[in-house]
């Protein structure tokens, strides 16, 4: 349990998830562009560093306490040892709300028919790709280059819709961990949950799609694919 404990202690210096995203998700609104981007870059690597599960030797498994300490935040219940989902997804919930409606509200502006699903995600530049399968694809992301703010409320909600999808895989380990009686039951659950869950990372690009009364979140999809929905 030696290497779990020196690599959860090396990941639990660092800012989790949420407090970089805090950090580097919030610009003002009068932001250039360019900066934004720059800030959503050195975000997305910090992001990438923060969030990497801890490496563990074969046969060993990190506790649910520890794990939730590093990866979740004040989310974590030291209490239940269970982490604390509700308010977080009725939160993430309706920013996304928020959001569809202004977004629709500037299509509509724009002359762009808002009825149409548009499939968004983030670029490694924090540019804001418009699926061309939207007969206004370009016009979208002539919208999304002249409204940094706009942009950035993507960004956001793109970010905390996946950031839940982590914590969700967090929180079925969790419920498993806690079901299991034996240490090796405890190591094979670990293994299973640490691939699917690196693998989510490494996947996660903040794609949505914003159609009349439905936001999907690729990330959401995801999850019950993994079947850990």
């Amino acid at each position: 349990m030696g290497s779990v404990m020196n690599a959860l202690a090396t990941a639990s210096s660092k800012a989790v998830f949420g407090d970089l995203m805090t950090a580097h998700q919030t610009v003002a609104s009068n932001t250039p562009a360019k900066l934004a981007a720059t800030k959503f870059a050195d975000y997305l690597e910090e992001k990438q560093s923060a969030n990497r599960l801890p490496s563990v030797s074969p046969g060993q498994h990190p506790s649910p306490e520890l794990l939730g300490k590093v990866l979740f935040g004040n989310a974590w219940d030291a209490d239940t040892k269970t982490i604390r989902l509700d308010k977080i997804a009725a939160d993430i919930q309706k920013l996304t709300a928020e959001f569809a409606g202004q977004f629709r509200q500037a299509l509509a502006n724009r002359g762009i028919d808002p009825n149409i699903p548009a499939e968004l995600s983030v670029g490694g530049d924090g540019r804001i790709i418009v699926d061309n399968g939207h007969p206004q694809a370009a016009e979208i992301s002539k919208l999304f280059a002249a409204d940094p703010q706009l942009a950035q409320a993507y960004r956001d909600v793109a970010t905390q819709n996946d950031h839940l999808t982590l914590m969700q895989a967090g929180a079925a380990y969790v419920k498993d961990w806690n079901a299991a009686k034996t240490d090796g039951e405890r190591t094979a659950l670990w293994n299973r949950y640490s691939t699917l869950m690196d693998k989510m990372i490494s996947m996660f690009s903040g794609r949505m799609t914003f159609a009349p009364n439905t936001v999907v979140a690729e990330s959401q999809q995801m999850l019950r694919r993994m079947d850990l929905s």
